[in-house]
């Protein structure tokens, strides 16, 4: 878990996939995707959406930066899926969030 965890952390501005983080952590994609599970309480990539998401918000916050740029340097692709989940783990949009800056 700690090789995976570090790799994501390494990682998180990048595409990562569930093979990439098996591949870090040295073993099978169903292996790694079980201990998340069991330790985490979700799957691997769940996890890398999440702490994205959680990165994305410090920025907003801490920045006057564009949210889109915040979301493109954080790896974000499109930009209404993110919104979407953005909304689905905060209960708000990111343009609140950046409201409160």
């Amino acid at each position: 878990m700690r090789a995976a965890l570090a790799f994501i952390e390494a990682n998180l501005t990048e595409h990562i996939s569930l093979g990439d983080i098996a591949r870090a952590a040295h073993c099978s994609p169903r292996t790694i995707s079980s201990a998340f599970r069991n330790r985490l309480g979700l799957p691997p990539l769940s996890y890398v959406r999440n702490l994205r998401l959680d990165r994305i918000r410090a920025d907003i916050l801490a920045s006057t930066d564009p949210i889109g740029t915040i979301a493109y340097r954080w790896g974000v692709s499109h930009l209404g899926r993110f919104a979407s989940a953005y909304r689905d783990r905060f209960a708000e949009l990111p343009s609140d969030t950046a409201a409160r800056r």
